[in-house]
Parts: C-alpha cells; sequence; structure tokens
C-alpha cells in the first residue's frame, strides 16, 4: 500500500506487409464459344482463374522467402523437434507430443492453434500404430480423442506447400497459425477485355490480386517446425 507503481516501456518493432501483385496472366476465348457454351464459361474461368491466383499466394504464404514476394511461415519458424535417428521420412507419437510441448503453453490454448503438413505427411500419420499394432488413428477423423478431424485434440490444416518429409526436412507445422498475418489488398479481381482481341474473334479474361504476408512473432514462437532426421 501507498507505494509507487514501477513503469515498464513496451518495445515495438516495424514489419513493412508490401503489395504483391499475383496475375493469372491473360486467357483467351474465342466468341464462339461464349456464344455456343451451355455453362457460363465467363463464371467457370472467374472461379478457376481465382484459383490459380491462390495457389500462387499460398505458396508464398508457406515458403516464400520475402524478397519480392511475401515471407512465408516457414522461414520464420524455429525448430520445436529434430527426428529422432531414423525418422528420416516418418515421425513418432513421441515426436508429435514433444513437438506440441515446445509451443508454450499460452499459445496451446489459443483459438488459433494446429498443425500444418503435406498430404503425404497425413498418411505417415494415419499409419502409425501403437504397441499391439493397432492404428492410433481411429474412426471419426481423431487421434486419441478430441473432435473430429483432430491430432491430440489439436486440429490440423492440409497444405502441400509444406515439403513432405524428407532428410533434414521442415516437414510438419505447430503453433498458433493465426499469428501469419495476410493483407489482401481487396478481393481477387477478374477483368473482361471484350475489345482488345477482338481482331481475331476473341475475349480475354484475367484476374490478380494483391498481397503481402509475414509471421508475428515478437521473439516468443508462437510457431515451430519439426525437422525430419537427416539419416
Amino acid at each position: 500500500e501507498n507505494a509507487a507503481f514501477a513503469t515498464q516501456d513496451v518495445t515495438f518493432a516495424l514489419i513493412t506487409l508490401k503489395a504483391y501483385k499475383y496475375s493469372s496472366n491473360i486467357v483467351l476465348v474465342p466468341v464462339e464459344l461464349l456464344q455456343d457454351s451451355s455453362i457460363d464459361i465467363a463464371a467457370f474461368l472467374a472461379r478457376k482463374l481465382g484459383e490459380r491466383v491462390g495457389r500462387a499466394q499460398n505458396t508464398h504464404f508457406t515458403i516464400g522467402s520475402g524478397a519480392s514476394q511475401p515471407t512465408g511461415i516457414l522461414q520464420k519458424t524455429t525448430q520445436g523437434k529434430a527426428g529422432n535417428t531414423g525418422s528420416v521420412t516418418s515421425i513418432t507419437w513421441d515426436e508429435l507430443i514433444d513437438m506440441e510441448m515446445s509451443i508454450g503453453p499460452a499459445y496451446r490454448s489459443m483459438p488459433g492453434v494446429g498443425y500444418m503438413f503435406h498430404n503425404n505427411t497425413l498418411t505417415v500419420l494415419r499409419k502409425l500404430k501403437d504397441g499391439e499394432g493397432r492404428y492410433l488413428w481411429q474412426p471419426g477423423g481423431n487421434v486419441t480423442g478430441g473432435p473430429p478431424a483432430t491430432i491430440n485434440g489439436y486440429r490440423y490444416t492440409v497444405n502441400n506447400d509444406v515439403p513432405a518429409m524428407a532428410a533434414s526436412t521442415n516437414s510438419l507445422v505447430f503453433g498458433d497459425l493465426s499469428r501469419y498475418l495476410i493483407r489482401d489488398v481487396r478481393t481477387v479481381q477478374l477483368f473482361r477485355f471484350a475489345e482488345h482481341y477482338m481482331v481475331n474473334g476473341q475475349v480475354g479474361f484475367l484476374a490478380w490480386a494483391r498481397a503481402d504476408g509475414h509471421l508475428l512473432d515478437a521473439g516468443t514462437n508462437p510457431v515451430k517446425h519439426y525437422t525430419n532426421a537427416a539419416s
């Protein structure tokens, strides 16, 4: 009582999120196809070109170098667990537990906490067995409890831009994935060039977007990666 409060400054660092441009490239469609098709070609292209842009962005959000492109999440994570000798293309249940425990308790309780890995890694996890040869992956898509589609109660995301398991490869990510911040400058835009290519009886379609991404860390390592053994 009657004591003065101490002061504690907060140190701020600066991360600049830019706006890198992603383009589907121009797709030329004959006017005859637009007129004769029984489906809405323009709507179909809008969806497919949007997917093309999204795939390009996802690659950079995952493994981007940060040079003239977003900084991928795997560029900023630290190692949470190195695979034991022999875990070149595999992972054990104990290593999964070590991976989870490498993250601070505060982050493990966040809504955005979870795993992210390649589809081939999901295959490896689904084949894990106990000492009696029984699969740990139970019907309903969960491993040892928790809601469906979780691993030990943590959700997972299949992302094929995360490298598949191989020697000395960072093949699995765990932590508060919501700490990866994506800046979208508006939504994906679709442009239709109705006259420019008409000399050849064609209409051009182009989708493009601007975005950047970076992992917010502040030195507390909210997301870490698992590294497979070298041999």
